[in-house]
């Protein structure tokens, strides 16, 4: 198995910086879009895109993993940029090349609206918004129920369908005339992500702006980085509480030893099946579905387990909500409900042949 190594590239001052800024973003001041002019200026925000062309997905995973392990309200909301990146160079449209320069500029943020597409090609669900085509494009009308990086000059990408039963990716600019964000969400630890619903009136769609009218096949070329990057995510967040778990295993707390070598080893493992996947995307023998599926659930696991670990032998200066392990551990519990949603990785891992 290969051993995973920190990422090149992201430099310690930006690490220091991103450190800084968790506890202020925690507590809703500030968004974390912040962080995205530097990380553009860095040359981090498209690395591997699209599917692992460069060789260097492993490289983005370990960025991500990296900020996840600081800040994972940076992390969330690069993840999802990154992600819209991902889409606009899978399509290699003239449109998404164009728009692309500035989300790799992180002068714009850019926003995934995918989740009801994924569940949509697993079979657990259908897509939020319908397109009624026009002379020239389509017209989409709906509400996405979450997005994030929800800023008034974010490019969303998402998916919609025809009565005739035609399914578009798409990506269209939130200022554009019909599209209404909601009200921010009271988030727990991730209030800075500018994440709300998405409601899509009318909303005029040039043909130029359809980045794909194949669903299936387009959403089985980008999933493979969507989930490696998720687990990286996760595993960042799960490395850092594990190594404050083992600075607190003196004393009365080594009743946790035991608890602990069974989360470092299955740390260690999924760190390394990280590194290993990532390098298969697009390769002669790509990642299954089920190993992709698998690490994102175990890792989303591992995150709550580390964090937990970390609480418990922080003492009680882990229950200061103002403390990073409380922080890390309210972080935690976003991924088993991120979407796909440890029910729906159960449900699609059960439904895998």
């Amino acid at each position: 198995m290969t051993t995973w190594s920190p990422a090149r590239g992201l430099a310690p001052e930006l690490v220091d910086d991103l450190s800084a800024h968790a506890g202020s973003l925690d507590a809703g001041r500030g968004t974390s879009r912040r962080a995205f002019g530097a990380l553009g200026a860095a040359g981090l925000l498209g690395i591997g895109a699209p599917g692992n062309v460069d060789g260097r997905l492993p490289e983005m995973a370990s960025v991500v993993r990296e900020i996840a392990g600081v800040c994972m309200s940076t992390a969330f909301s690069v993840w999802a940029h990154r992600m819209a990146v991902e889409y606009l160079a899978a399509a290699d449209t003239a449109y998404a090349t164009g728009a692309v320069e500035s989300l790799l500029a992180g002068a714009r943020l850019g926003v995934t609206g995918m989740a009801a597409a994924f569940k949509e090609a697993a079979g657990c669900g259908s897509l939020d918004l319908a397109a009624t085509p026009t002379d020239g494009g389509y017209e989409l009308s709906g509400v996405l129920r979450w997005a994030s990086n929800v800023h008034p000059d974010s490019l969303l990408v998402t998916a919609a369908g025809t009565e005739a039963g035609e399914k578009l990716i798409v990506a269209l600019p939130l200022a554009a005339s019909g599209v209404t964000a909601g009200k921010p969400f009271d988030l727990l630890a991730l209030g800075s992500t500018a994440s709300s619903s998405v409601r899509l009136d009318a909303v005029r769609v040039p043909n130029e702006q359809v980045l794909s009218t194949d669903l299936t096949g387009f959403l089985a070329m980008v999933r493979p980085t969507f989930l490696v990057l998720q687990s990286a995510m996760c595993l960042g967040l799960a490395r850092v509480s594990a190594e404050q778990a083992r600075l607190g295993l003196s004393g009365v707390n080594a009743v946790f030893a035991d608890e602990f070598g069974r989360a470092e080893a299955d740390l260690a493992h999924a760190e390394s099946t990280l590194t290993d996947l990532a390098e298969a995307v697009g390769s002669a023998r790509p990642p299954t579905s089920r190993d992709l599926l698998s690490l994102r659930l175990s890792a989303a696991e591992l995150a709550v387990t580390c964090t937990g670990l970390e609480i418990r032998t922080a003492g009680g200066k882990g229950y200061a909500s103002n403390s990073a392990a409380n922080r890390r551990f309210r972080e935690a519990t976003f991924l088993p409900v991120q979407s796909p949603s440890e029910a729906q990785l159960r449900w699609e891992l059960a439904a895998c042949t």
